[in-house]
C-alpha cells in the first residue's frame, strides 16, 4: 500500500501504508501442531490506515468503516459497511449524510499526549465556583489515564456521534413523566445514531455500565464513559475550528437560544407542571422557538452540529467519568461532573465548557444522559 503523506497525498477514503507504531509485534509462542516454540515475531495491528485527505491518515478500527470529513470538519465512523465511503462516497456536508446512516457513529478528536490535559474554564484557580454560582464544588486537575496509551499510539480518540440514544427495541414512554422520574434507569446497549430518543433519567452509574456494554467482548476495541479530560480536549477542538465553548448560543439546543429549524422528534418540558411529555410524531422542518423547553431527537438539527459532533451544547446534560468534591454544610461527598447544559438551561448559565458536580451518582433527570467512547487497542 502507498505512504500517505503532504508531498503524495492519497485520495481520501483509500487504504494506505500503515504507520509503523500502530503495529504491535507478537512475541514468541506455541504451535498448536506439534507444541514447539515458533521463534518467528508477527507483526499484526487492530486498525487500518485510511486517508481522510491532505496526507492526513486516521486509523479506523477493524469492524468499522470511514464514513466521510477530514481534520478540518471532522471524520466519522461507522460500524455498519453500508454507511462507508467506500460504498456511498459521501461529502458528509448535509443534514442528510447523518440521519440516513443506519450504523453508530463516532467522530475522531485528533490530540497529541501533549494536549491530553484538563482545562480550566472558570477564573478561580481549582474552584467552579465563578461559573455554576457556587464556590463548594471541586474538580481533579490531574488528567485521568484512561485512553492515554491509544493517545500516545494513535494521536487522538473516537468520541460518540451523538448523545446516547435508547438501546434498539426499547419502547417509549407515553404520556408524561415527572422531573426525576428513572424510567429509563436499566442497563442496556446505547445506540449512537441520529433519530432516536436520547437515553435520559439515568444515573452515573448506570451511564458508565451501559458505555462499557456497547462494544464488550471485543477482541480490538472496547467501549466507555466519556472522562472529564476527553470532554475538555473535545472541546478545545471544537473551540479551534471557531465555536464559542463559553458562549454556546449558535450551537446548543437551550432554553434561551435562537431560533432554529429541525428535522426530527420533539418532547415537550413544561416548567409549570415539572413533567417531560413524549416525543411527538416526526416533524419536516419543524422550529423551535425562542424560550421554549423542547428535548429534540438526536442529531435532530444542523444547528446543533459542530465538528461533525451533535448536541454537545444543550439538549442534555452529560455524564463524565471525572469526580467532584462537594461540601454540604453536614458532609463532604463526592459527585460526578456532568457537562454541556441542557434544553432547560439558559446558555449563558450552562456553556458546553461547563462542570456540573452538583449530583451524586444516583441523581435521574429529565435533562440528564450520557456520551460514548471509543478505546482502540
Amino acid at each position: 500500500m502507498p505512504e500517505n503523506t503532504k508531498e503524495n497525498p492519497q485520495a481520501i477514503g483509500t487504504l494506505v501504508k500503515l504507520p509503523s507504531n500502530w503495529e504491535t509485534t507478537l512475541p514468541n509462542y506455541v504451535s498448536l501442531s506439534d507444541g514447539s516454540v515458533v521463534t518467528k515475531s508477527t507483526k499484526v495491528a487492530s486498525v487500518y490506515a485510511v486517508s481522510v485527505g491532505n496526507g492526513n491518515t486516521v486509523p479506523i478500527p477493524v469492524g468499522f468503516h470511514y464514513v466521510g470529513g477530514t481534520l478540518d470538519t471532522g471524520v466519522v465512523i461507522s460500524d455498519e459497511y453500508a454507511d462507508s465511503y467506500e460504498k456511498n462516497k459521501r461529502g458528509m456536508t448535509g443534514h442528510s449524510d447523518a440521519i440516513n446512516l443506519i450504523g453508530n457513529q463516532f467522530v475522531w478528536i485528533p490530540c497529541t499526549a501533549e494536549e491530553y490535559v484538563k482545562s480550566n474554564w472558570s477564573s478561580d484557580g481549582e474552584t467552579q465556583g465563578s461559573v455554576t454560582g457556587r464556590s463548594d464544588c471541586y474538580w481533579g486537575t490531574i488528567p485521568d489515564d484512561k485512553g492515554s496509551m491509544q493517545i500516545e499510539k494513535y494521536g487522538g480518540f473516537y468520541v460518540s456521534r451523538y448523545e446516547a440514544g435508547l438501546p434498539e427495541g426499547t419502547t417509549e414512554f407515553t404520556g408524561s413523566l415527572a422531573y426525576t422520574d428513572d424510567i429509563y434507569n436499566i442497563e442496556g446497549i446505547p445506540q449512537s445514531k441520529a433519530g432516536i430518543s436520547p437515553w435520559n433519567f439515568i444515573d452515573y452509574n448506570n451511564s458508565k455500565t451501559n458505555s462499557k456494554k456497547m462494544y464488550e467482548g471485543k477482541t480490538n476495541i472496547s467501549s466507555g464513559l466519556i472522562t472529564g479530560t476527553q470532554w475538555d480536549v473535545m472541546i478545545k477542538k471544537l473551540e479551534s475550528k471557531g465555536y464559542s465553548v463559553t458562549d454556546s448560543k449558535a450551537w446548543g439546543n437551550y432554553y434561551d437560544a435562537e431560533t432554529f429549524t429541525y428535522t426530527g422528534r420533539a418532547a415537550e418540558y413544561k416548567i409549570s407542571n415539572y413533567n417531560l411529555y413524549a416525543f411527538r410524531e416526526i416533524k419536516e422542518s419543524a422550529k423551535k422557538e425562542n424560550k421554549t423547553f423542547y428535548l429534540l431527537s438526536t442529531g435532530a438539527s444542523e444547528y446543533n452540529k459542530a465538528y461533525n459532533l451533535y448536541d454537545v451544547a444543550g439538549n442534555l446534560w452529560e455524564w463524565t467519568e471525572e469526580s467532584a468534591v462537594y461540601n454540604t454544610i453536614s458532609t463532604i461527598a463526592t459527585n460526578h461532573v456532568l457537562r454541556g447544559g441542557s434544553l432547560g438551561d439558559t446558555f449563558s448559565g450552562s456553556p458546553a465548557c461547563l462542570r456540573n458536580g452538583s449530583h451524586d451518582a444516583e441523581f435521574t433527570a429529565f435533562n440528564t444522559g450520557f456520551r460514548v467512547v471509543l478505546y482502540m487497542k
